[in-house]
């Protein structure tokens, strides 16, 4: 894949990014905390534009986060993948940490509302636990204090003790895409993006996208 599209409207702060055999040439940051879907089409007409409207690859960022956020990007990913015959693929906003090394393992703690958090550990890009819920602060705080790597966090989560914050990064989305074997793209490219669901009306874990796993969609 020679130029890569990445979205993400998982957290306030949307951002994309188009990627050319590992050059940038286009990263925008726009902030919305609710209408991502009015502010979203600006940057991506630039965007598109750097591409000459050609990108090889979509990338769209699937959280968790922003449930409302997170539909809007998938949404115009999906549409513009439909347009312009583009393949689109979704990789867990969670995975590309701005400020983490590539090759560091970390865990990310977010609010998954209703007095809750989640917290899931990623390792090498990929989701390799969780996301796992915890109801209390007690419980969480339980968890945080045993994590022997970096917790970080993409909101307000932040607050509590020994958390860093960050940001998502489109540009190690695509990073990510562009450093994976042409199978899995294929594996990815068979699966409908969709936002990662913390209930809905329990956890459903992300097609097990990047949970280094290789079955056919619909296995266990």
């Amino acid at each position: 894949m020679n130029v890569i599209l990445a979205i993400d409207t998982s957290t306030a702060n949307g951002r994309i990014s188009v990627l050319s055999e590992n050059n940038v040439l286009f990263n925008e940051v726009f902030t919305s905390e609710r209408s991502h879907n009015s502010k979203i089409f600006s940057p991506l007409k630039e965007a598109l534009s750097t591409c000459n409207h050609a990108p090889s690859l979509i990338v769209v960022g699937t959280g968790p986060g922003s449930y409302t956020g997170i539909r809007i990007g998938i949404a115009a990913g999906l549409g513009l993948s439909m347009a312009l015959n583009v393949p689109i693929i979704g990789i867990p906003s969670i995975c590309g940490a701005e400020s983490i090394n590539p090759n560091s393992p970390y865990h990310v703690i977010g609010d998954a509302r209703r007095e809750s958090w989640y917290i899931a550990k990623i390792k090498g890009h990929q989701i390799v636990s969780g996301p796992d819920l915890f109801e209390s602060v007690q419980s969480i705080n339980g968890k945080i204090e045993t994590a022997k790597e970096r917790i970080l966090s993409f909101d307000k989560s932040s607050s509590f003790p020994g958390i860093e914050k960050t940001n998502t990064c489109t540009k190690k989305l695509a990073q990510i895409a562009a450093n994976l074997p042409d199978k899995e793209i294929n594996e990815l490219r068979s699966i409908p993006p969709e936002p990662i669901y913390l209930r809905a009306p329990f956890i459903t874990k992300p097609k097990k996208i990047f949970q280094n796993v290789t079955k056919p969609h619909g296995k266990s």
